[in-house]
This record gives C-alpha cells, structure tokens and sequence, in this order.
C-alpha cells in the first residue's frame, strides 16, 4: 500500500520533483493495482485470451482512468499528461502489479507520441505540424470514446531487430519498404515483436524509402487497423509479460493516405526522439518489478518461522533485505532525477543528446540488472515458496529478465553510455561490416 503520508514517502518522492496534482495521480494508479490487478494477480498469465481478466482490467484503466487519452492534445479530447513524471509514477505502480498491463498502455502512448510531438512542439516545421493534425483528426476520436482503444510502436523485424533500435545506423537496416505513390502511400513488408502488435487500433510504422539515403528517406506511417493488407502470426507465448501481445504484422501492399506519412529528416528526429523517452520510463518498470517482489518476500518472511522466530529476523535475511531497500531506493531517486532532467530540457538539454541518452541508459542499465540480480537472490529466501504461483514471487522472477531486452537491450544501452566519453562506432556498417547500399 501507498502511505503518502509517511516520513518514508515524502523522502523517496520529494516535493522538488513531484506536484501535489501528480501524487494524486500516483495515488489513483496505486489504487487500481492493489484493488483491482492484485486479486487476480495469479491469474493474468493464464488469460490466453485476455477475454476475462486482462481486457476488463484494460478498460478499466484506459477508459475509466483515462489513460489511453495521456498523449491526445485537450483540442482533440486528450488528457495533453506530456510530463514524463506522471508516465514514470503509473509504470511503477503498474508494473508492481503486472508488468504486461504496464507495457500495454505505455505502448499506447508511445504510439501517440510522434504525432504529438510534430504537432504541438514549435521545433517542428508546418508540414510536420500538418501531419501531426491529420493523424489526431483522424484517429484521436477512436481513443477518447468509452471503448478500450490501443496503439503501436511497430518497430522491430526479424532480420535486424536492435539494429533498427541503434540509431547510429539511421534506419538503413529497415527492411520494411513504403513507396509514395500519388496520394498514397504503399508498405510492404513484415515487423515482430511490437508490443500491442495484433491487437492495435493504430500502428506508427517505421519504414525505409531507399536503404542508401538513410535517413533522408526514413519513413513514419499511421496504419489504423483493421485495415486492408494488414495481417499478423500468432500470438507469442512468452515466460512473463502475457497481458502484453507480440505478434508478426505483415504488409501486403498496404495503401494508405498521403497525409498520414511523414520522411526524411523530421520523420528521424520524431522516430529517437520518441524512443529515447522510453529509456527513463522503462526504469520504472525496472522498479516496479524490485519493489513488488520486496513486498513479496517482507511478507513472507516476517510471517514463516525458522528457528523458533520470524526469517527475517534471522540477521542474514535482515541483511538481504536491507539490500533490497537500499537498492529500491537508489534507483528511484535517480530515475526521479532523470525524468526530471528530460521534463525539462530548456535547462538539460535534447533528449537525444549523447549525455541524456547516456544518462538514461546509466540508469536504466543499472536498475534492470541489479533488479534481476536482486529477485532471483530472493528466491532462496522463499524457498519452494517462491516457484509456486499462489506465493507471486515468481512472476517477478519470469517479467524482469524481460526488462532487460527492451529497447535494444542491455549492449546496446552500455554502447551508447560510451559514446558519450569517446566515438565509438556501434553502427552496423563500415569497415568489416555491412556495406551501406547505395
């Protein structure tokens, strides 16, 4: 439970950070995991077709609460919530209670943010700007409605699917082509492992016009769905994040308006900037995850016995669990300083500098391997206990070894921590490597 009022509250999220406005907001998200996931916590990962938990829950949160209309500008019937602290304090209680919900509207939100961001920033030019009005004309009616609406980031693909997420190799590994033919646009191709992928009501898909231009001729497209050519694989079965949908999204001479694509330059500047806000955000999943399954094992061992008294009693537990809190209270105070630093710009500068995305992979790195390290070192405190489904602990075991492949994973991320001390070159052409096409 959050006690907001405690001494203990007030010192991991200090008021230099955190408006009044925004813990209410944290408050609310607290709320709906502890009244509404934790219940049936156990049984998420066994809703195959989300038909029975996930959806409700869904609904709940992104209709109810409202969080699909975050990303929406107020003139379009959106929240207009572009602070980064309030994304960070929801993924945190969020992925407390289920990592795979957490992702779910995150992804929804990032799927809104190149349209957004083209629209509403000064930075952009007045094409852009015409292209991010067009597509929230569009489309924004559909999320701001009382259905459960969700949208897509469609990134990845089999052939080089970190590649696409390293922006030093600007979009050329795309494999996924778009034509601009007349007034429409026209996608070929195949992505994986999207979040939301197959169950999205709006996709942003990153294509490539001409594999020797780069980024002069990178490519960012709405495709609504359903919606002709558009056809996807299986859901994967994954160990943890099943409130999550992956799947293969195939393009089949996919035709689509003029006005709901924009290339070159500013379509690459949409396309990092975006993906680099996740960087912050998926620390608090990170987070999340660690301090769900410290509640877990506080619980537990203050209730089994060993020795004639509680196991955290025992000095060695005490010592573990210390290590926990230590770690927990670490990582949010410098992920609480990172959003921070990337709500505020004008002082800190581009989120895609090389010092932020350095920064932010520091932290993010950081978190996700010192979280894995720290819940699977629990288990052996929890004992059987802890692989048993009816105890929890071990979803937290399954879902955080994913938190460290997202975005490119963790080599990717120290990369990029590096170029900022020196210009090392992790691209995937040059000298003994792939030969840029021409």
């Amino acid at each position: 439970m959050l006690d907001q009022q405690s001494q203990w509250y007030k010192i991991q999220y200090p008021d230099c950070f955190i408006t009044e406005e925004q813990r209410m907001m944290q408050k609310v998200f607290a709320d709906f995991v502890d009244n509404e996931i934790m219940p049936v916590r156990t049984e998420i990962d066994d809703d195959e077709t989300h038909e029975k938990i996930i959806n409700p829950l869904l609904k709940k949160l992104q209709v109810d609460i409202g969080c699909q209309r975050n990303m929406i500008p107020k003139e379009f019937g959106g929240n207009e919530e572009l602070s980064l602290i309030v994304g960070a304090l929801r993924q945190e209680q969020l992925a407390r209670g289920d990592y795979g919900i957490s992702m779910h509207t995150a992804v929804t939100d990032w799927a809104w943010a190149p349209a957004t961001a083209a629209y509403l920033s000064p930075k952009y030019s007045k094409e852009a700007k015409a292209w991010g009005e067009a597509v929230l004309k569009e489309f924004a009616p559909r999320f701001v409605g009382d259905e459960l609406a969700s949208g897509c980031f469609n990134m990845s693909e089999a052939q080089s699917a970190c590649d696409i997420e390293n922006p030093t190799n600007e979009g050329r590994t795309i494999r996924t082509r778009a034509e601009l033919k007349g007034n429409e646009w026209v996608i070929n191709g195949a992505k994986e492992w999207a979040s939301n992928a197959g169950i999205a009501d709006l996709n942003v898909v990153m294509c490539n016009m001409d594999p020797g231009s780069g980024i002069d001729r990178f490519a960012l497209i709405y495709v609504p769905e359903p919606w002709p050519g558009v056809s996807h694989g299986k859901f994967e079965k994954k160990c943890g994040l099943q409130a999550d949908r992956n799947c293969s999204t195939y393009f089949d001479n996919v035709r689509v308006p003029k006005e709901w694509g924009i290339a070159g330059p500013e379509a690459w500047e949409l396309f990092v900037e975006s993906m680099v806000t996740a960087i912050p955000l998926n620390v608090f999943n990170a987070l999340g995850l660690l301090q769900g399954a410290f509640d877990v094992l506080l619980e537990y061992t203050g209730q089994r016995v060993v020795g004639g008294k509680p196991i955290r009693d025992h000095l060695s537990t005490a010592v573990f669990l210390g290590e926990m809190a230590a770690a927990i209270s670490v990582i949010r105070s410098a992920g609480l300083l990172t959003i921070h630093q990337f709500d505020n710009r004008e002082i800190y500068g581009e989120w895609t500098s090389d010092a932020m995305v350095a920064k932010a992979r520091s932290i993010l790195t950081h978190a996700t391997k010192t979280a894995q390290q720290l819940i699977a070192k629990g288990m052996e405190f929890m004992g059987s206990y802890g692989y048993v489904r009816d105890y929890q602990y071990e979803k937290y075991y399954r879902e955080i070894a994913i938190s460290r492949i997202v975005l490119g994973g963790t080599q990717v991320g120290l990369f990029q921590i590096c170029k900022q001390f020196y210009d090392l070159d992790f691209s995937a052409f040059g000298p003994g490597k792939l030969e840029k096409k021409k």
